[in-house]
């Protein structure tokens, strides 16, 4: 009879546990030992699997980025296969149910923060911005003339994520649908503004991830 692999499991009801404990705690009233507590699972276990309680934030990091790739895919898949398609499925993906969340959003508060003092949460925030530029980037150039691609894909990327900020932020002064339909709105002045660019490049299929 096959062995059960349980230490997946086990991670990810940490992971889990963890995004529940910031939730109700926040990052400094995070302990190993709630966290324990909230998954059923030894202390032991938990500095085991991640060492201690910097670890752990970490996992959890690259657990809501693996989630954001998973969201990309899925808006790409309900959105036509297009330039535009692909600049809708990025605003969408970003304030998705699983990234707008208030036990996700809180982490992702605490990691921006942490970024600075971390140089390994630092590296995971840096790979994220540059894939997010780099999906824009990939979508604008059949749209847009060449010198215009660059700071149009950063300013969609600061749109993004000042508004996912506000949004986190702000007590429902603005709502994620809100922010969305700002981003898009944007992202359309930008492709009209730029409609005498005659594209001559063929757009090849790509998935990726955001933020």
């Amino acid at each position: 009879m096959p062995r059960f692999n349980v230490e997946p499991i086990r991670r990810r009801q940490l992971i889990e546990a963890t995004l529940r404990v910031i939730e109700d705690h926040g990052f400094q009233g995070t302990t190993i030992g709630r966290i324990s507590a909230a998954s059923g699972l030894s202390v032991g276990i938990v500095s085991h699997y991640f060492g201690g309680k910097q670890g752990l934030l970490e996992a959890t990091m690259r657990h809501l980025l693996t989630e954001l790739r998973n969201d990309m895919r899925r808006f790409m898949a309900d959105y036509p296969r297009t330039p535009e398609g692909r600049l809708q499925a990025i605003v969408d993906a970003n304030f998705s149910g699983v990234q707008t969340q208030s036990k996700s959003a809180r982490t992702w508060l605490i990691f921006w923060s942490q970024a600075a003092h971390s140089p390994d949460l630092a590296r995971l925030q840096r790979v994220n911005e540059r894939r997010l530029y780099s999906n824009l980037v990939h979508s604008l150039r059949p749209l847009l003339p060449a010198h215009a691609v660059s700071g149009t894909a950063h300013t969609i990327a600061a749109m993004i994520d000042g508004f996912w900020l506000r949004t986190a932020l702000s007590e429902g002064r603005i709502g994620h649908t809100q922010a969305v339909e700002l981003c898009k709105a944007y992202i359309d002045q930008a492709i009209h503004a730029g409609a005498e660019h005659e594209p001559t490049d063929t757009y090849p299929a790509q998935s990726g991830a955001t933020r």
